[in-house]
């Protein structure tokens, strides 16, 4: 590593510290599309999530494209493959869509706990039950 290199990375790692971002942030984007629905959904629409948890804050950004317009998201608690119930909807308008929301103490352990076991999906009129989908990490 380079000493411009290892200079970038400790400048950013102080300002991600001064910001009070947590760890979280730093995580890959999950990928969605239509292949992890439970149901049938949009062969042609893929996109993105990353999300971070701060106490009860969670913070979110959702990417997507080649579906149809978008009606809602939300964060769900089941496995891969598997409708559940709807635990956090995300305030979307288009791509890109962002926000942080305030969820219980009990969710907020869960989701860090076993984020394997909930998921996030788009949906919108032609596939109402979710046009895309991704598993969290």
């Amino acid at each position: 590593m380079s000493v411009r290199t290892s200079i970038a990375a400790v400048a950013t790692a102080l300002a991600a510290t001064a910001l009070g971002l947590p760890a979280a942030s730093a995580e890959p984007a999950i990928p969605l599309n239509g292949d992890q629905e439970a149901a049938a959904a949009d062969p042609d629409g893929h996109g993105f999530f990353t999300y971070s948890i701060d106490g009860t804050t969670f913070c979110w950004r959702l990417t997507w494209q080649g579906i149809e317009p978008a009606t809602a998201a939300h964060v769900h608690l089941a496995p891969r493959h598997v409708a559940g119930p709807v635990l956090i909807p995300l305030a979307i308008t288009s791509s890109p869509s962002a926000g942080c929301t305030t969820i219980s103490a009990d969710l907020a352990a869960g989701i860090t706990a076993d984020p394997k076991a909930y998921y996030v999906n788009i949906h919108n009129a032609t596939f109402p039950a979710g046009a895309i989908r991704g598993q969290l990490k």
